[in-house]
């Protein structure tokens, strides 16, 4: 297709300009090309001629109202576009009712269909990307920025150029058409620059578009967006704009060359700054990349930008980062930490000369020192705030110590309490903040009182700053801007600079010059400071040099510094070299158009002379003001003459005046010139400043002031009278009033006297009323002399106060003309204009008085109260004088030459305005009479306005609205022909009217719109004010947007406000109630009972039946549609017929539509078919009747309304078929006419009459349908109602992040959608980890944070960190943990102070000082940061740390609060989630121990009976005892029974124990003890069983109620217990056998002995006896040696035998040293065998125990041989036993040590265990040693064993002494 074909059928080639409509034909086929951001881009072709355009639209009925004013915006750009590179519409049109706009054919291609795939080719990428750039370039050399770049609006043709199209979102720098843009904002997420997101303080520009495009050519080259989000992170690509860094595009294609990937980065910046500033410099380095991209993909690496400029409107903020002479302050700094003497350094010079730079600088390079830093500023504008610079000073320092570790807080809170003992509240009252350092509370001591408070005041800041100042780190007190300090902060720092002594303190202070300085008082004390310090040094910045100034133009320019000297020294005399007041001076000449910027070549131009007499600046007047005083005094009387001049003028004039030539003037002046007090060019003069102009006329006497200002008077006075401009007459009346007294001769006074009456009545014209009574008043003043009368005077006064609403003013000057002696036109005027105050103050029966009154006068004789009858003669009289043709009759006519019957003709119609408030009758007969007067006498311009009226009211009583309407544009024309201006807008009020009924409402509202405008150019303001009321009542009709039509109704407001017309100001603050009602969702019941309340009623027509009937009308109408739209229909009937009663006093009103509409559909509503009477029929045709007549005469705006109410009058008939077909007729109709409200209505009850009629489905599309139109209107209030009666209809769609979207309309309105919505989320998540992920995922996008962390704060104040978050390009991740925060996780003084002061604090730039400054991660990072605490009921439960080194400055005070609020919802919501978690847990550990406790109970009745235990619990009180089945069962108790009583059960005790059982419980119940015993129970079988019994006692305090313990069955215990017992004996025994088996051959030796000593006493005895004669005596002795040893080896036997034998123990008094000697004789044998000795250490002086002889021997023999088998393997020394005894407490000591191996020490616990054994052979199961322990356990001992050094065992035993006999 041919890209210039014009469509066949458009209009003739020539007429589509000037935005012309174009109306599409109805045969146009349409198909859809593509779909953006709501706009639908269609392809249309015409069939039967085959020509096509294309067409944009909206795409929707939900995105139309934001599309239109999208298309409409681009549609104002139209002519500064250009088809070489824009998609230019060239034509508007509707399209199904939308706004359309028209574009030529084109080949249709998006490079949003080559987006997501990357393309090919280096070289075709950079290709395409310099096409792109193309486009964009000459878009800036338009001053436009797009605003919305994306691959959606870029058109791609075929031959690989590109063009731009959607320019809704475009700006401009013009002026001109930034007025005409519609308010819309939004952008494509995806795309948008971070200062287009709004989240920072940036504003958008042509830079932002280039960021767009960086997203662009990103997505081209890599094939994907550098931030690739999730589905859910969509929505918030704002925050990844801001805080997330891309990846580089060489890290995604490995063949994409750094240098392209750097250029693309440079266009990512986040810093407007940092990216390329134009799109020039962009193709320049693209062009560098084409041109050296090699074969291998390579391109040479360079700087990029280099070729950039920087424009105009982004110049430098300063002329330098930092100043030199901030050495000076370091030098100072370092003289103080050496010498510990203090100083004082003041920096002094006018403003913007740079002191501030050189203390900014000052304290970057402190920072980096070992240093306290106190910086405080003035603030000029709360001068009175007592020691405030002292207080923000200390109190930055005392933040920085609040964020020191707490060891260091800790030692400050010592410091600082013992300095400050005793002005704690002071202290506390200049840096509240100091009270969290202070030990001891703030308390004022007893002498407070009794000392000057100052001094004291001032002895605390000296004792603070000598804590603060030590050696090795000096305290820097730095305060700027002193000149505005208070006097009490300045004299505090004299005393403290006078009384310090010596320590290192640095005091900075920066002021403006001191005797700059009004207030005197500070003067003298800012001059006393230098004379207080030890130490003073002074630095004056010094001004920049003419060679400074052109080096930094020469940046500016990129020139060098030798082609900007001429500038620069012009700037340089203009300012002095002050940087401030250059770059201001620079700004302003820049701005003004003085120095311009030719884009197309690059190069910079300015106009050297125009610069030149361009005035100085205000800081500098001073300085030049100060020449004036030596100026010669001929100069000085020249300046002050031409001060009386004016400020500029022309050197004829000023010659004129003094009466010298043009070259004595020059010469005169020349001095005056040279001083740069005024600058002179060939024709004209300016004084160079206003300052100097003052100064200069000052010089002046009086009457050397008035002798000018008179000359001058009359040199203009003769000019001002031919001017056509109004300049110079007033400049000449400005002299006459100043040179008043001056004036004598009467004729000068007379000509001076019109000349001031023609200066008030032009001003007055201009709209300027103040100026003119001020001539008025001049005029008086120069007395009533000549043609001008006081009566002249007076009447244009009374005009002038009226046109101020100064009405009573007004009145007063009416009443005495109308009083005094006066022509009939003038006595006219001033009846009509007192008629018109009466209306202007809501009386309007008093107005039609007073000018039916006057009008009887002038001899206008009318009925007061006509009849109908009346009205009807006068029509056809009327009717049979104009015949058919009352345009030509009219049209003939002349203007009206006689003044007196304009007069009347006046005061006819201003009586007849008032008649239409009061008699609609009257109203038409005194319309009647002005046109026959009109007829008779001509035309005037009253005539226009009746012929309007005219035309209104026989529309509205005869149905004749077509002839009306002519009868009004014929009004119009005759205005305009006749030049009738005054008379404009009130003809266009009427036609207003008029047109409703046979215009379209477009036409209505231009009315409308042409009649404001008019009748505030013509100060008619009563007529504006109805004009307002107008204009919002047609938008409202109209079915406009309401937020619009509140703006409307805003501005209308403050308009009528300032007139004082309370009527108007009733009916707009009606009409606001209604919009907002329905604009304002509420939630809950929607109900229009209160929605205009009873005061805004006017007086009730008891009082004043007539006077406020129209506003009655409105009032009840308004109410009434209130009530409908709401569904409370039998109200709105209620209030609609009230409106009925007045609905005469609006004639040809539009809103008589809405009164029959709202009235017919009320009463409809109400009933149904079963209910629909004869008189309801009647009722509702009363209405429809009227506006089928409309809907006849004008169908475009009425055929809508009649379908509805004919469908609801066929629905009650029960004709559902046709009611449906008249439903789907009014919303078709209502849609293609854009009536919202109606369209809405229509659906609504449509969507009713469908889901009565069974048919759901078309039911709820047409209840979609009014949700949406009621949305389209702005009715928010009943879209809520709707959604909340049908929530199934709720659409959640959702714009893609790649599509243009809508922002709302301000940052604020988003904050609190944000937090509303996070809000939301916070508060709905339960689950703790998930509900830390959202909050932190909430508060960086929010925020717009790189990382955040959340810390917990314990009640000890200890922080944890919780939560980490970070921002990468895939989206927000979240990590939770739990970790102690460190130096490298956040700067630890902000947490500290956070923590210690519960203050959010905030940074922003590395390169601004605040008190955290010196914080090593501050330092390090360069990041901003904010830290906001989390309170919960004033308790501090967390901390919100967030982050962003990207953009520093992106943390504002919005900001804050938004994390504010979320904080302090996350605080609620964290710990909420917290408890549920742990309820969470503690319901899991209920649970899991539930299961348990049931399985313990299993387990218990399971143990219980494996036990033979049962449980049981005592009730004291009612004597009850609940038992177990295990209880029951060991008593012998029926199975079912499970109580018994404690009577009952002591019946089952045994006789025997009974006694003490029964005495064991009464005593434990008695004294509240535990119970023990053992005893026999009888069971009912006769059985005796053995229980043990235990119970404790249970109660509160003291007071024991019940008991609960167990019963065991031991029975079978106590058995095996016996049979344990024998069973012990038993192997007591054997092992004494073994033991004694180990001794067999020992005790073989020791049985020998006697037994061969019995042989041999027997052998010798027998000798003895044979040999003669018989020995006896030898043989006596032999045998008793005989008997002595049989009864020792007898006695060996036994003892042998007792070791073996089963016997019972027997305790009796036994020695234990005869037990250890005997053991060792039975042992001897073995001992000596193994070569053994025996060592005895018996020092035991009591050796007798109570014991068990047998069971002794036993453990002594055991022990032995114990020690023999030790012994066994000993070969390298001696083998010896060392048995010992000793005597302690009362105890016998045995101890039997070895020197065998020993034992290790880990087995000598185990050794008397069962079983263990530590021999290989032996006793065999290891049972000897337990034996052995258990027998000594039995007699009151412990048998022990420990390790003998250096080798061998010790065991050892102690037994209690026996008792001593006797």
């Amino acid at each position: 297709m041919n890209e210039h074909e014009q469509p066949a059928f458009w209009p003739a080639q020539g007429n589509l300009h000037q935005g012309r409509v174009f109306v599409l034909k109805e045969d146009v086929i349409f198909t859809v090309l593509a779909q953006e951001g709501g706009i639908a881009w269609m392809h249309a072709r015409h069939p039967h001629s085959g020509g096509s355009f294309i067409i944009a639209t909206a795409v929707s009925d939900e995105e139309e109202e934001r599309a239109t004013r999208l298309l409409k915006n681009e549609f104002t750009l139209r002519d500064v576009l250009q088809d070489s590179w824009a998609i230019r519409a060239v034509a508007s049109t509707q399209y199904r009712g939308r706004f359309a706009l028209v574009y030529a054919p084109f080949a249709f291609e998006l490079l949003a269909g080559r987006a997501g795939r990357a393309i090919s080719g280096i070289a075709r990428f950079i290709e395409m990307a310099i096409q792109i750039c193309i486009p964009l370039r000459q878009m800036q050399l338009q001053d436009l920025i797009d605003g919305d770049i994306k691959p959606g609006t870029i058109f791609v043709r075929q031959d690989a150029t590109c063009r731009l199209g959607s320019f809704g979102l475009s700006s401009s720098l013009s002026d001109a058409i930034t007025q005409t843009r519609l308010p819309v904002s939004g952008g494509t997420p995806a795309y948008m620059s971070p200062e287009h997101t709004t989240r920072t303080q940036r504003p958008v520009d042509g830079r932002s578009d280039l960021y767009s495009l960086g997203m662009v050519l990103y997505e081209l080259l890599t094939g994907r967006l550098p931030f690739e989000l999730g589905e859910d992170d969509r929505s918030n690509w704002a925050h990844y704009h801001i805080a997330s860094a891309p990846l580089a595009p060489d890290a995604i294609r490995p063949d994409v060359p750094g240098m392209l990937s750097t250029i693309i980065l440079k266009l990512l910046e986040k810093n407007p700054d940092n990216r390329y500033q134009t799109v020039d410099g962009l193709i320049a380095d693209l062009r560098r990349c084409q041109a050296t991209l090699t074969c291998e993909g390579e391109i040479v690496a360079f700087t990029p930008g280099q070729q950039d400029r920087t424009p105009a409107i982004h110049l430098a903020d300063s002329l330098f980062a930092t100043h030199p002479q901030a050495n000076d302050v370091i030098a100072a700094f370092e003289r103080v930490g050496q010498s510990l003497v203090p100083e004082l350094v003041t920096i002094g010079g006018p403003s913007g000369i740079g002191k501030s730079s050189i203390i900014a600088t000052a304290l970057k390079t402190l920072q980096q020192r070992t240093v306290l830093l106190a910086v405080g500023k003035v603030d000029q504008f709360s001068p009175s705030l007592p020691y405030g610079v002292l207080s923000s000073a200390f109190r930055t320092l005392t933040l920085h110590l609040l964020g020191l570790p707490a060891e260091d807080v800790a030692k400050w809170k010592i410091r600082l309490s013992r300095a400050l003992e005793g002005h704690e509240a002071l202290a506390v009252s200049l840096v509240p903040e100091l009270g969290l350092l202070l030990e001891s509370k703030p308390r004022f001591s007893a002498d407070t009182f009794s000392i000057d408070a100052r001094a004291r005041f001032s002895h605390m800041v000296l004792a603070l700053v000598k804590t603060f100042a030590s050696q090795g780190c000096p305290l820097v007190l730095v305060l700027d801007d002193l000149q505005w300090s208070d006097a009490a902060s300045l004299q505090t720092l004299k005393y403290l600079l006078m009384n310090c002594g010596a320590v290192p303190l640095l005091v900075v202070a920066a002021h403006r010059d001191i005797s700059a300085v009004s207030d005197a008082a500070l003067q003298a004390l800012l001059a006393s400071l230098p004379e207080a310090a030890q130490n003073v040094s002074e630095i004056v910045p010094q001004a920049l040099s003419v060679k400074a100034v052109a080096r930094w133009l020469a940046t500016v320019f990129r020139t060098r510094s030798a082609a900007t000297t001429d500038l620069a020294t012009l700037i340089h005399e203009k300012t002095g070299g002050n940087p401030l007041f250059v770059h201001e001076f620079f700004r302003r000449i820049v701005d003004d158009g003085l120095v311009v910027h030719n884009k197309y070549q690059d190069k910079w131009h300015y106009d050297l002379q125009a610069i030149r007499a361009r005035h100085y600046t205000e800081n500098l007047v001073t300085l030049v003001l100060e020449q004036l005083e030596d100026l010669p005094d001929e100069t000085r009387r020249l300046l002050g003459s031409i001060a009386c001049l004016g400020g500029t003028g022309e050197m004829e004039m000023i010659c004129r005046v003094v009466g010298m030539s043009m070259a004595e003037m020059r010469y005169a002046l020349h001095p005056a010139v040279m001083a740069q007090l005024i600058v002179l060019t060939e024709k004209k003069y300016a004084f160079t400043h206003d300052r100097v102009q003052e100064a200069a006329f000052a010089l002046l006497e009086r009457h050397e002031k008035s002798h000018i200002h008179l000359t001058t008077a009359s040199l203009l006075a003769d000019a001002a009278r031919q001017a056509a401009g109004n300049e110079l007459l007033f400049r000449a009346v400005h002299h006459v009033t100043a040179a008043l007294d001056s004036i004598q001769p009467a004729p000068q006074r007379q000509m001076f006297r019109e000349l001031s009456l023609l200066a008030a009545r032009r001003a007055k014209r201009s709209g300027d009323y103040l100026s003119a009574l001020g001539y008025i008043q001049t005029a008086r003043a120069l007395g009533n002399a000549g043609t001008v009368s006081d009566f002249m005077l007076d009447i244009e006064e009374a005009g002038c106060e009226f046109a101020l609403g100064h009405l009573e003013r007004t009145r007063e000057l009416c009443d005495a003309i109308l009083g005094c002696p006066g022509g009939l036109t003038e006595k006219a005027l001033a009846a009509n204009l007192l008629v018109e105050v009466y209306i202007r103050q809501s009386d309007s029966r008093l107005a039609l008085e007073a000018a039916l009154c006057w009008l009887g006068i002038f001899g206008i004789q009318i009925s007061r109260y006509p009849e109908d009858a009346d009205c009807d003669e006068a029509w056809a009289l009327f009717c049979n004088r104009t015949a058919d043709a009352p345009q030509n009759l009219f049209a003939q006519l002349s203007r009206m030459d006689n003044p007196e019957t304009e007069a009347v003709m006046n005061l006819l119609y201003s009586a007849s305005i008032c008649a239409s408030f009061i008699c609609p009758r009257l109203h038409f007969l005194l319309l009647c009479r002005m046109m026959h007067l009109t007829l008779d006498h001509g035309i005037t311009g009253a005539s226009t306005t009746a012929m309007a009226w005219f035309g209104v009211l026989i529309g509205h009583r005869y149905a004749e609205y077509r002839l009306g309407f002519q009868y009004g544009t014929l009004a119009r024309e005759l205005v305009n022909r006749h030049g009738y201006d005054a008379f404009e807008a009130k003809t266009l009020l009427p036609l207003d009217q008029l047109s409703v009924w046979t215009q379209p409402l477009s036409f209505t509202i231009e009315c409308a719109k042409a009649c404001f405008t008019s009748a505030v150019t013509h100060g008619d303001m009563t007529m504006a004010c109805f004009a307002a009321c107008h204009q919002v009542i047609n938008f409202l009709s109209r079915g406009d947007h309401l937020d619009g039509v509140l703006t409307s109704i805003d501005r209308g407001l403050a308009f009528v406000r300032k007139t004082h017309f309370q009527d108007v100001e009733t009916i707009l603050m009606v009409q606001r109630g209604y919009v907002e009602f329905l604009r304002t969702p509420v939630i809950g019941t929607w109900t229009a009972s209160q929605v205009l309340p009873e005061a805004l009623l006017p007086a009730s027509p008891e009082q004043a039946p007539e006077k406020n009937a129209t506003m009655l009308f409105w009032y009840w109408l308004y109410r009434g549609m209130a009530h409908f739209t709401c569904g409370e229909y039998a109200d709105a009937q209620a209030d609609l017929e009230m409106a009925g009663w007045y609905a005469w006093s609006a004639p040809g009103h539009i809103h008589l539509l809405d009164y029959h509409l709202y009235s017919a559909l009320a009463l409809s509503r109400q009933l149904t078919p079963e209910t629909f009477s004869a008189n309801h029929r009647r009722s509702i045709h009363a209405h429809y009747d009227k506006i089928a007549l409309w809907a006849r005469i004008n169908p475009g705006t009425f055929a809508d309304k009649e379908a509805l109410i004919y469908a609801e009058i066929v629905r009650l008939d029960g004709m559902n078929s046709i009611a449906l077909e008249q439903y789907e007729k009014a919303v078709r109709l209502s849609r293609e006419g854009g009536f919202n409200p109606i369209n809405a209505l229509a659906h609504e009850l449509a969507g009713r009459f469908a889901l009565a009629c069974g048919y759901p489905t078309a039911s709820d599309a047409h209840f979609r349908g009014s949700i949406a139109a009621w949305g389209r209107a702005g009715a928010q209030a009943k879209v809520r109602q709707l959604e909340q009666d049908f929530p199934h209809l709720l659409a959640s769609g959702q714009a893609s992040a790649y599509d243009t979207v809508a922002f709302a309309q301000n940052e604020t309105i988003r904050d609190l959608q944000s937090v509303i919505k996070a809000s939301r989320a916070l508060s709905e998540e339960i689950n703790l980890e998930r509900l830390i992920e959202n909050l932190m995922t909430i508060l960086l996008e929010r925020a717009g944070a790189q990382r955040g962390l959340l810390l917990r704060v314990s009640e000890s104040l200890i922080p944890e960190i919780e939560a980490s978050a970070w921002t990468s390009t895939e989206g927000v991740r979240v990590r939770i943990l739990k970790d102690v925060p460190t130096a490298t996780d956040l700067p630890l003084s902000v947490l500290a102070a956070v923590i210690r002061t519960g203050q959010e604090i905030r940074t922003g730039r590395p390169e601004e000082f605040h008190p955290f400054s010196q914080d090593p991660y501050l330092v390090t990072s360069g990041a901003a940061v904010m830290c906001v605490p989390m309170f919960k009921q004033a308790r501090l439960v967390g901390v919100l740390y967030l982050e962003n080194r990207l953009m520093p400055e992106v943390f504002t005070a919005e900001h804050s609060r938004v994390v504010s609020l979320l904080g302090a919802q996350a605080a609620v919501s964290l710990e909420t989630a917290r408890l549920y978690a742990e309820l969470l847990a503690e319901n899991i550990q209920r649970r899991r121990v539930e299961k348990e406790l049931r399985s313990s109970q299993t387990s218990l009745m399971l143990g219980e009976q494996i036990s033979h235990t049962g449980s049981w619990r005592w009730e004291l009180e009612q004597d009850l005892m609940f038992v177990s089945e295990e209880y029951a069962r060991i008593l012998g108790l029926p199975e079912q029974q499970k109580m018994i009583s404690m009577a009952e059960f002591l019946t089952f005790v045994h006789e025997d124990d009974y006694a003490r059982i029964s005495a064991i419980v009464t005593r434990s119940v008695r004294d509240g003890l535990s119970m023990r015993a053992e005893f026999r129970v009888k069971r009912t079988d006769g059985s005796t069983r053995y229980i043990l019994g235990i119970g404790d006692p249970v109660g509160v305090g003291s007071e024991v109620n019940e008991y609960y313990g167990i019963i065991t069955d031991i029975t079978s215990q106590r058995a095996a217990e016996d049979a344990m017992r024998v069973a012990q004996a038993d192997l007591a025994r054997v092992s004494r056998a073994t033991t004694v088996g180990q001794l067999t051959s020992s005790i073989a030796h020791e049985i020998n002995q006697p037994l061969m000593s019995i042989v041999s006493n027997a052998g010798a005895s027998l000798r003895w006896l044979n040999r003669e004669p018989a020995r006896l005596d030898k043989v006596r002795e032999g045998l008793e040696e005989i008997a002595a040893e049989g009864a020792r080896a007898g006695e060996i036997i036994r003892s042998i035998q007792s070791l073996t034998r089963k016997q019972d123990p027997t305790f009796s008094r036994i020695d234990m040293h005869y037990l250890i000697h005997h053991i060792i004789t039975l042992s001897r044998s073995e001992l000596e065998q193994r070569h053994i000795s025996v060592d005895y250490l018996l020092k035991a002086q009591d050796s007798f125990i109570t014991g068990d002889s047998v069971q002794i021997q036993q453990v002594l023999l055991n022990l032995v041989m114990n020690a023999v088998e030790a012994m066994a393997e000993v070969k390298d020394r001696a083998s010896t036993i060392t048995l010992s005894t000793a005597n302690a407490d009362g105890k016998v000591i045995v101890e039997i040590a070895d020197t065998g191996s020993g034992i290790e020490p880990e087995r000598l616990e185990q050794i008397f265990d069962s079983f263990y054994s530590t021999k290989a052979q032996g006793m065999g199961m290891g049972m000897g040693l337990t034996i052995s322990a258990s027998i000594i356990e039995r007699h009151c001992g412990k048998l022990s064993a420990r390790r003998r050094e250096p080798y061998g065992t010790v065991f050892a035993f102690a037994l209690p002494q026996a008792a001593q006999e006797g």
